[in-house]
C-alpha cells in the first residue's frame, strides 16, 4: 500500500512538472515574437524618418511617445500607419 501512494504522488508531480514545462516554453515563445516585433518595428520607425527627412519627400514622421508605442506594439504595419498618418498631416500628439 505504501508503495502505490509514493507512484501516484510521483506520477502526479510528473504531470505538474510537464505542464509547467510545455506553459512556459509557449510563454516564452509568445514574449520572443513580440520583442522581436516590438525591435524590428522601431528600427523601421527610425530608418523611415531618417530617408524621409534625407530624400525631403515634403512630409515628416513625428518621433515621440506615442508613435513609437505604436510601433512597439503594432511593429511593421505599426510603422506603417505611423508613416501615413505622417503623411496625412495627422499628428500624434497626446491630449
Amino acid at each position: 500500500m505504501p508503495l502505490d501512494f509514493i507512484t501516484y504522488n510521483g506520477l502526479a508531480i510528473l504531470v505538474v512538472a510537464i505542464a509547467a514545462f510545455i506553459a512556459v516554453y509557449y510563454v516564452l515563445k509568445v514574449i520572443k515574437y513580440l520583442v522581436v516585433n516590438s525591435v524590428v518595428g522601431l528600427i523601421l520607425l527610425f530608418i523611415s524618418n531618417f530617408l524621409i527627412n534625407m530624400l525631403g519627400l515634403g512630409f515628416s514622421v513625428d518621433i515621440n511617445w506615442v508613435s513609437v508605442m505604436i510601433c512597439a506594439l503594432g511593429g511593421i504595419p505599426g510603422v506603417i500607419i505611423v508613416i501615413l498618418l505622417g503623411f496625412f498631416n495627422i499628428p500624434l500628439v497626446p491630449a
